[in-house]
């Protein structure tokens, strides 16, 4: 039987290299000057002895294990991704390493996850999107570890928080449309009693409506958990059935571009042209919005720069920066494709 392999430690650095435990240990941590002569001698035995630091046991003596923490509900969709890579271009341009949990928005898994990036003294933790929970939230606030919520509103504003301004977002997108000449305009989301975010697209929905004179009308608001995590799968049955009712609107917005992508596969199906019968219009500008058929109009959000902006931030936090504002609101912008245009005459 092979005998284990043992790790190679400080000790065995100090014997190849030459000089004291202290040393090394000072090369490793950059916390006191060393010779360059020195400094090379350990570099080459830590080299050459593959020696990997004990990032928990460092943490415990220099108060920093150097990690941040990333809760998220949904991995698979390419929004959170977008956002994600964001995150770890910064982290990696600031020596830190992310360590990430998804929850699937289950909140007891999110809490359950955080306690476990608390175990690893994490320096501090990115709350992306989920639900509408804040105590654990608050509870990691008052123990002074730096947390940040990111596309996720919340009371607290000592909180650091980063997201775009979603009611206002879509009040535009409504308006774009209304300016298109549409009067039947509806919305395709999934169930937002607990998910802020969500709830503020919906309310910019309908603020928009009344600010045109223009009626709410339930038929032509979808509202089905069905879509939340099979968005394309989810959208397209349930608009399927919707159409198969023929209470539909000239124009549709939908909370995520494959909610619309989904809707748009339903609609076609049933002998409906987009834009001609029906426009749609989609929510985040995703890669594939540019490739479908036609190309979604969508709103884009910044995607990139939301899980940039959200780790400077949080980083700042944990280094005690001087932070000038730490609830940044990003701007969105209406990207015009393919799939709206004006109704056709006698469809308004």
């Amino acid at each position: 039987m092979k005998e284990p392999v043992k790790k190679t430690s400080i000790k065995d650095i100090a014997k190849q290299s030459g000089v004291a435990i202290s040393t090394v240990s000072h090369v490793i941590n950059n916390t006191k000057f060393v010779a360059d002569g020195t400094r090379e001698k350990v570099t080459k035995a830590i080299n050459e002895l593959h020696y990997r630091p004990n990032l928990i046991a460092r943490g415990l003596r220099t108060k920093s294990t150097r990690t941040i923490g990333l809760l998220l509900p949904d991995i698979s969709q390419p929004f959170f991704a977008q956002v994600v890579k964001g995150i770890e271009a910064v982290a990696r341009l600031r020596n830190y390493t992310l360590i990430m949990g998804c929850a699937f928005y289950d909140i007891e898994e999110e809490k359950r996850q955080l306690n476990s990036m608390l175990d690893q003294n994490t320096d501090g933790i990115i709350f992306f999107c989920g639900y509408d929970s804040y105590d654990h939230i608050n509870q990691v606030h008052d123990s002074n570890i730096p947390v940040l919520v990111l596309d996720r509103e919340i009371d607290n504003k000592d909180i650091p928080s980063v997201l775009v301004d979603n009611f206002s977002a879509m009040e535009k997108a409504v308006q774009y449309l209304y300016d298109l000449g549409h009067r039947k305009i509806g919305f395709i989301t999934f169930p937002f009693e607990n998910q802020t975010t969500i709830r503020r697209r919906y309310e910019g929905y309908c603020s928009a409506l009344k600010k045109n004179g223009l009626k709410y009308n339930p038929d032509f608001v979808i509202i089905d958990d069905r879509m939340r995590l099979q968005e394309l799968k989810g959208t397209y049955a349930v608009i399927k059935q919707k159409v198969e009712e023929k209470k539909n609107p000239t124009a549709i917005i939908t909370l995520a571009d494959f909610l619309a992508i989904g809707a748009m596969k339903a609609v076609k199906e049933f002998g409906l042209s987009v834009p001609d019968d029906i426009s749609i219009m989609g929510f985040n500008d995703e890669m594939i919005c540019a490739f479908s058929d036609p190309p979604l109009t969508t709103v884009k959000q910044p995607k990139k720069l939301m899980g940039e902006t959200a780790a400077n931030l949080l980083i700042d936090i944990i280094e005690k920066k001087k932070i000038e504002n730490k609830n940044i609101i990003l701007d969105t912008e209406i990207v015009i494709r393919g799939t709206t245009a004006p109704p056709l005459r006698g469809k308004k």
